[in-house]
């Protein structure tokens, strides 16, 4: 690139150095969005305000230079740093990401050639060579934990901090039908818990039920962990430190929790088989929540659904939970 120095260091330093600014190359599927792609439009950037977390300075940028936000189910990281650019003394991670948008403009990367200026070019160019080679597994939960919890981390309430927006009425319409498949006591294992909040919800949820169900939960953060222990000191020693993809339980429960989104898209039909088999107790039930059509995909699959519940929340979208019995 004409003019540019670029340093490709460990990915571990640039969580620490003096980061400047963010230079961005966002993906809709094969294509580049260019935020209308005016002749000699140069990648999307921003400068990192003082006291921000270059991903967080990546998002803002994103959605008021762009206008668009990072897929929430994308097939990669939703934001892979790639490299380093010095420049006049200013520091700037680039990373591509993969977002989703409507009605605006994204193009193919030879359209891009003609668009962008030559220092654009070479950027999206590489961009596109390295996504195209695709992540590991553990570079993929690295670049999402690193994501999250910078994020949450910053939010100012419980809500935020497990990754809701809205306050504690709308955590409870989108979370409650988490307990609707819980069909008996037992032990409950959050996987991704955050801060801890879903544990301490459904503990109560299920307590105002007639039941009694006791919570656990595993983060690939220990950040995020040391957090929910400040806030749930009581269950200090049932918050547990791994990686859901390769991650042992130390012994299996009742009701098991998770998201899709929590491993890379193309080991969640087989991580899921291995969660039922290895992770829910004889009896239990694996319960699986998304938005509208959970259980059709999870049937795609191959999976055995047992059951589908849907709360409604007015013109937002709905939320599914879908429960899959232990296997005998």
């Amino acid at each position: 690139m004409a003019g540019v120095d670029w340093a490709f260091e460990r990915r571990d330093a640039w969580d620490v150095e003096e980061v400047t600014s963010v230079l961005l190359v966002p993906f809709v599927g094969e294509r580049i969005h260019t935020v209308g792609a005016p002749s000699g439009h140069a990648a999307i950037g921003g400068k990192v305000e003082p006291g921000e977390h270059w991903c967080v300075t990546a998002t803002r940028v994103l959605l008021k230079e762009a206008g668009v936000r990072l897929r929430s189910d994308s097939p990669g990281p939703a934001m892979h740093p790639f490299g380093v650019i010095r420049r006049a003394g200013d520091v700037s991670v680039v990373a591509w990401c993969e977002v989703e948008l409507e009605n605006v403009v994204a193009v193919d990367p030879h359209e891009a050639s003609r668009l962008l200026t030559p220092d654009a070019v070479a950027l999206c160019n590489l961009a596109s060579e390295l996504r195209s080679q695709g992540v590991d597994d553990a570079t993929w939960t690295r670049d999402t934990v690193r994501l999250l919890e910078e994020h949450y981390l910053r939010a100012p309430t419980p809500e935020g901090q497990s990754g809701k927006r809205g306050d504690a009425a709308d955590w409870e319409l989108s979370r409650r039908l988490v307990v609707r498949p819980v069909h008996h006591d037992g032990t409950f294992l959050d996987l991704g818990c955050a801060n801890g909040l879903l544990m301490e919800s459904v503990h109560r949820w299920a307590a105002e039920e007639g039941r009694r169900l006791d919570p656990y939960g595993l983060d690939a953060s220990e950040r995020l962990l040391a957090l929910a222990r400040r806030r749930l000191p009581h269950w200090h020693d049932r918050f547990f430190l791994g990686d859901a993809l390769t991650w042992t339980p130390p012994h299996r429960f009742d009701f098991v929790h998770t998201m899709v989104d929590l491993v890379p898209p193309r080991r969640r039909p087989e991580w899921l088989r291995r969660v039922l088999q290895d992770y829910v107790a004889p009896g239990g039930r694996l319960i699986v929540r998304d938005y509208l059509g959970i259980g059709d995909r999870l049937r795609s699959w191959g999976l055995p659904v047992a059951g589908t519940t849907v709360q409604h929340r007015g013109e937002r979208q709905a939320q599914e939970a879908a429960w899959l019995d232990a296997l005998g």
